[in-house]
């Protein structure tokens, strides 16, 4: 997309004290961007060819010194792209701006820099959790732009699709594509609220998003035989004994998810029943505790060694006072059981990647096999409505069918 840009006398307007005004314009695709100098000439003085005015003009002296500085900065701009890098309208206008004192309030922040305020912001309300998917969607899309900022302006439609053909290029997963490119967007509506960008233009206005409405993982259950290998494997070290009981615990405790496992304190355990509130959906639960999730709560009340701050489990302690603390302290333990899990499932024999997140699928997936309405399903799952059950059971997949296609061929 080719920029030519030029500095010219505005000949069709008149200033008070009858010169015209000295204009550096911009022109991309047959389009005309004008901005002003400061300074101005009257027609006898100015000298279209070498753009600056003549040596008659009172002030000569300092203005052909900022036209010349204007030509200088803006060629060094361009010699400085890249191959691969296009020439930007509003990155010459910041330089335009700059040199001639155009800047009267604070710069508009470029879109990279404004993603970090967004993830400060973000931290400093101890949404950490949602801070760090602003941190993987800013990294990606920095990596993309060869680490070089870009202001608002600059970026249109074109630069969406080819940021989106290039993850695709990268392999990256459709999934992490749907939340990049929401999370691109989000902060592109902050950008407008806050006045670094201009309320129309908004290039996501003609993204399609439909292909990302309902993005698919396949998932996969283990089956009862395989969680009985689990559940019966002998082990005789501590930390994969721990690792493989938050996997029972979860399944037994209706698909209960790792955040809300380490969250548990004893006093969430009333008359053999789990009261809990779910950190993601803030419901609350109240069940029957099986007898199996009883088990393993009794292996934990007598254990030596156990949290000092009133959590059933050994994640969290006193010393994780504060919420960035416990959900570092979290993420590191949940890392190293999915990794405990692969090494049990190994020693298993079971060929299937088992995370904490498959104890919740399985869980799924025997409700369904055993007749369980998806209403019924949902609701244990903490699901707003029926269509986010069909969904995760579909993601799933149905083991059932599978075995009823194989035995009929």
């Amino acid at each position: 997309m080719a920029i030519n840009i030029k500095i010219i006398l505005r000949i069709n307007k008149t200033l008070p004290n009858g010169e015209h005004p000295i204009v550096f314009r911009i022109t991309e695709e047959r389009r005309n961007y004008e901005l002003s100098t400061k300074k101005s000439s009257l027609l006898k003085d100015w000298d279209g060819r070498t753009q600056t005015v003549h040596t008659s003009h009172p002030n000569h002296k300092p203005i052909n010194a900022l036209l010349n500085n204007i030509k200088v900065k803006t060629t060094l701009y361009f010699a400085s792209l890249q191959d691969d890098q296009q020439s930007r309208v509003g990155a010459i206008k910041e330089i335009v701006a700059r040199l001639t004192g155009a800047i009267q309030k604070a710069p508009t922040k470029k879109l990279l820099e404004f993603f970090d305020d967004e993830i400060n912001r973000l931290k400093s309300m101890d949404r950490l959790g949602y801070a760090s998917v602003h941190v993987m969607t800013k990294n990606r899309l920095s990596k993309f732009m060869n680490h070089i900022d870009m202001t608002f302006e600059d970026i249109d439609l074109n630069f969406i699709r080819r940021f989106e053909d290039w993850m695709i290029k990268k392999d990256i997963a459709v999934t992490t594509r749907s939340i990049d490119l929401r999370t691109f967007r989000t902060v592109w509506r902050n950008a407008i609220k806050e006045k670094h960008c201009k309320e129309n233009h908004y290039p996501f206005k003609d993204f399609a998003f439909s292909k990302y409405n309902n993005p698919k993982t396949k998932k996969r259950a283990i089956t009862q035989e395989q969680f009985k290998k689990i559940a019966n494997l002998e082990l005789d070290d501590d930390k994969l004994v721990n690792s493989r009981n938050y996997f029972l615990f979860s399944y037994y405790c209706r698909g209960l998810n790792f955040t809300d496992l380490a969250n548990l304190k004893w006093t969430n355990i009333i008359d053999g029943n789990l009261n809990y509130i779910r950190a993601k959906t803030k419901e609350q639960f109240d069940f029957k505790l099986h007898p199996e999730a009883l088990r393993i709560l009794a292996f934990y009340k007598s254990m030596e060694g156990n949290s000092d701050d009133g959590y059933v489990f050994p994640i969290l302690y006193k010393r994780h006072a504060s919420v960035r603390s416990k959900r570092d302290r979290r993420m590191k333990i949940l890392k190293r059981v999915n990794q405990d899990l692969k090494i049990i499932s190994k020693k298993a024999e079971i060929e299937k990647n088992i995370t904490t997140y498959v104890a919740r699928h399985t869980y799924a997936t025997t409700l369904k096999a055993k007749g369980l309405t998806i209403e019924e399903i949902g609701k244990t799952l903490g699901h707003d409505s029926t269509k986010t059950t069909e969904i995760y059971l579909d993601e799933i997949g149905d083991p059932l069918f599978d075995d009823r296609i194989n035995d009929s061929i």
